[in-house]
């Protein structure tokens, strides 16, 4: 009798430390998938309330940008671009904890590098550079809008956010769905269209570059200077490209009144403050 005493006093021991273990694992388990959805996506810093937004008028002062003539007058993308620009800085003043900046707000030149710079002094934790497009191939005569996004993974150690490749991504997504909400078709470029609306282009000959260009981490850089020197120093960086004004009838139903623009404007907000989680303002 002793021994099988004994024997079932081992037996619950165990029983009870397998028990005990099981119930921590589960709370361990419980509390991890509470953190992470309790976790914004893109958030910056917790001791960090205000998100920093740098926003990028292309081209501008020397650089004309894309140039066509309706109506027997010059079109310049620099101006289109930085009326949609100061319109957007309009539209996100709506929201809370949120700070705007601009790399210019008149017709000046500003380099490529120059932009990155002003939104690392600024401490912006994003920088979104607004232009229009025009066709690779007349002959196609392409329409539509896409977000150039990075093409790599490459994570430098200082950074706003955990994941840049996946940061750009949502938020060139969330805007392409806006566009595509005033009724712009997703480009037919680059392919865009079949890539929801997302252009990723490595500096390599797959990507069309002469040469290759690489990241510490070795993989491709990015083709487009303003997405790489935005990667380099850790701040996601996207470029939106509304329309085509190369192509009449886009540039006549989304480029050629004030009022069409405001809506661009509208939509890119929108799109920013979806994919940010940001809060309006309240009335």
């Amino acid at each position: 009798m002793r021994k099988d005493n004994g024997q079932k006093k081992m037996w619950d021991i165990r029983s009870w430390k397998k028990v005990i273990w099981i119930v921590l694992f589960c709370m361990l388990f419980t509390a991890t998938l509470f953190s992470l959805e309790e976790r914004p996506v893109f958030a910056v810093s917790a001791e960090d309330q205000k998100t920093i937004i740098c926003i990028d008028p292309g081209h501008g002062g020397d650089t004309d940008g894309a140039t066509y003539t309706y109506d027997e007058v010059a079109v310049y993308e620099k101006d289109l671009n930085l009326q949609i620009a100061l319109k957007l800085e309009q539209e996100l003043q709506k929201y809370e904890n949120l700070e705007v900046i601009m790399t210019r707000r008149e017709d000046i030149t500003v380099g490529l590098k120059e932009r990155t710079q002003i939104a690392a002094e600024q401490n912006a934790d994003y920088l979104i550079s607004i232009h229009n497009n025009a066709a690779g191939n007349a002959e196609l005569n392409p329409k539509g809008c896409m977000v150039l996004v990075t093409a790599s993974h490459y994570q430098p150690l200082k950074t706003r956010v955990p994941d840049i490749y996946e940061a750009s991504s949502q938020l060139g997504l969330s805007i392409v769905e806006k566009l595509q909400d005033l009724g712009l078709s997703l480009g037919n470029e680059l392919g865009a269209d079949s890539n929801f609306g997302l252009v990723r282009r490595p500096y390599s000959k797959e990507g069309g570059a002469r040469g290759t260009y690489y990241y510490p981490d070795g993989s491709f850089s990015d083709y487009y200077a303003l997405l790489r020197y935005g990667v380099e120093v850790g701040i996601p960086s996207i470029i939106i490209e509304h329309a085509y004004l190369s192509n009449e009838e886009d540039y006549r139903t989304y480029l050629a009144t004030d009022e069409a623009l405001s809506l661009l404007a509208k939509a890119d907000a929108k799109g920013i403050a979806e994919a940010l989680h940001l809060k309006e303002k309240p009335e």
